[in-house]
């Protein structure tokens, strides 16, 4: 069976490099021929009859599956209009691409997360009512995490302090004309988090993640990872929110609230499994594979 891995073309980030290798590697162990393609050697384009085609920059045997290790929704949706079966979905990967709209639709199905207010459209670069800001830093405490909406390893998210520092970095991403969330701040947490990843419907291991450097726990950022054993609470919000954006694999994580009670932080389509790998001492890579080879059969 012949499969396609899409990634990036234009990043050069060595872990992402390394985990299409890897999933290369046990696809030739599962006799499956994996092809590792950038998203940049294949062109989506539309005939004069409308219809969705690809235009090729290297020789490519048609694919039974892809596997989308990429944001580039625009694209997973043009593979999937051309009747090809993509893991994650199109619609998935937007989902938790981008972080507003995440929350947005996880709200309403009882998965508790931190007090979330969403940035607002604006024009001119800049949102200039005093009376907007305060607001909203007084409806999430003195200390305040703004994330921008599109964001991996831990990066573009930002602890806030105080009003002034607020005002300043709204400013800025106004400026940049970038979106974001603001959110409380869940303190019981400062450097640890949970990463649980699952594939199919099935929890396949947790990673306590500590940091004694940074409020952030990603290994990317300096944190340490140990195996746990979840609870059934901290085991079923991720299997919710997993079900809700439609997911085939993905990497939940959670924070701790009071009482250890656990409270949803984001999801992730395009999980670095890396470093789960290390430490569970099996191939992340092969259950995916072997879970995608089920649903194509």
């Amino acid at each position: 069976m012949t499969g396609w891995i899409i990634y990036n073309g234009t990043l050069n980030i060595p872990k992402i490099n390394k985990l299409v290798k890897s999933l290369v590697t046990e696809g030739k162990n599962l006799n499956v021929k994996l092809e590792a393609v950038k998203n940049t050697e294949i062109i989506p384009t539309y005939n004069n009859e409308g219809k969705a085609e690809l235009l090729y920059l290297k020789e490519l045997e048609s694919p039974k599956f892809i596997i989308f290790w990429d944001k580039d929704v625009l694209l997973a949706r043009h593979l999937e209009k051309m009747g090809f079966k993509v893991f994650n979905s199109s619609k998935a990967i937007e989902y938790c691409d981008h972080k507003g709209l995440m929350h947005l639709e996880l709200s309403n199905n009882d998965i508790q997360m931190p007090r979330t207010i969403l940035s607002p459209m604006i024009f001119d670069y800049l949102l200039n009512s005093e009376d907007y800001l305060i607001k909203c830093y007084e409806e999430l405490g003195k200390e305040i995490i703004i994330k921008e909406s599109k964001g991996s390893f831990g990066m573009q998210v930002y602890l806030i302090k105080d009003k002034g520092e607020f005002i300043k970095k709204v400013t800025e991403l106004n400026k940049r004309n970038v979106d974001f969330i603001m959110q409380e701040n869940i303190k019981s947490s400062y450097g640890k988090d949970i990463r649980v990843n699952i594939i199919g419907n099935k929890v396949i291991g947790a990673m306590l993640r500590e940091s004694d450097k940074d409020f952030r726990a990603n290994i990317s950022q300096g944190g340490k990872g140990k195996l746990i054993n979840l609870t059934t609470e901290q085991e079923e919000i991720a299997l919710k929110a997993h079900k809700v954006l439609g997911l085939d694999f993905s990497g939940v994580d959670l924070l701790f609230g009071e009482d250890n009670k656990p409270i949803l932080c984001e999801v992730n389509s395009n999980l670095n499994f890396l470093s789960f790998e290390v430490l569970w001492g099996k191939s992340f890579g092969a259950e995916i594979l072997k879970y995608i080879l089920e649903e194509c059969l």
